[in-house]
């Protein structure tokens, strides 16, 4: 197993709805390859008039934070503490940033990246055996067993880590092999400026892109802004987009909003994540701390 090394990837926080689970999660990773054989373009943003689905490497905004996913088993570990009080940590050993088992990319349009989950009744992705989460908050340490979809989740009473906290990650081992322990230093909170929501579901104009502002982000994290909604058959779609935290601005653009137009449960987050990578056999493992703010939100 090779030495925790830290970059700045292309992560994912998004409060993720979803359906006999938790109603919002932690996702991150830089491991959003198509490894399940769906090009960037599959599903993707092609059917939307006027729109071209960028490549991984194509141009991207200033600010973006990003790189070209790479091929091979993926799946991360996470941390996270929300503006409500209570945190939570889990793992998800599936190819795609997204605590919710059966994901997989449908399109790239620059800084952001959308994603369809389908039922997780599925079958089970592979498993790392049982993960014990160290973090202040937690008396010591906590153990997570995997969910018969092969997700690991716990939710914690209360804040999961402050700024600056040493968290860390061990597991005994499975499908994926055992590692740790693996540790990252927990992120300080976006304060948003710009939406502004003042309670109830937020109107969203997929038409339109919708800008983001904020204050209190770092140089050395990534800020992160999401979309998520439940289609009909109970699938999720989520879309994501990631930039340098410190630059205090980004947006959800038009392309991708469309792909969460009708859709139910919707939800709008922001946050800030600091993330490090490391192997674990021919497994590449993102483990990531987030803190994070969501509010109900309508795509019209």
């Amino acid at each position: 197993m090779s030495p925790t090394k830290r970059r700045r990837s292309l992560v994912s926080l998004v409060p993720l709805a979803m359906t006999g689970a938790a109603a919002t999660a932690l996702l991150a990773g830089p491991a959003c390859s198509s490894s399940k054989g769906a090009s960037p373009r599959d599903g993707g943003l092609d059917d939307v008039p006027g729109l071209e689905a960028a490549p991984v490497e194509a141009e991207t905004p200033d600010g973006f934070v990003g790189e070209e996913p790479e091929g091979g088993p993926a799946g991360f570990v996470f941390f996270s503490t929300t503006a409500d009080g209570t945190g939570s940590v889990g793992a998800v050993f599936d190819g795609t940033p997204v605590p919710q088992a059966h994901c997989r990319v449908t399109s790239v349009y620059g800084a952001c990246v959308v994603y369809a989950c389908a039922d997780s009744n599925a079958g089970a992705t592979p498993g790392a055996g049982t993960l014990t989460f160290t973090a202040p908050s937690l008396e010591g340490r906590v153990t997570v067993e995997a969910d018969d979809a092969g997700v690991y989740a716990l939710a914690t009473p209360g804040p999961l880590f402050s700024p600056g906290d040493a968290l860390s990650v061990v597991a005994s081992g499975g499908a994926v092999p055992a590692f740790g322990p693996q540790g990252v230093q927990g992120p300080g909170t976006l304060v948003l400026t710009a939406p502004t929501p003042e309670g109830g579901a937020v109107a969203v104009p997929t038409a339109e892109d919708l800008a983001f502002a904020w204050t209190g982000g770092s140089e050395d994290s990534t800020a992160v802004l999401t979309a998520t909604g439940v289609a009909s058959d109970g699938g999720v779609v989520v879309a994501r987009c990631t930039y340098v935290a410190i630059t205090g601005e980004g947006m959800l653009p038009s392309p991708v909003l469309i792909r969460l137009r009708g859709l139910s449960q919707g939800t709008l987050g922001w946050g800030q994540a600091n993330v490090a990578t490391f192997d674990a056999g021919a497994w590449s493992v993102t483990l990531l701390a987030g803190a994070y703010g969501t509010t109900p939100a309508m795509f019209e």
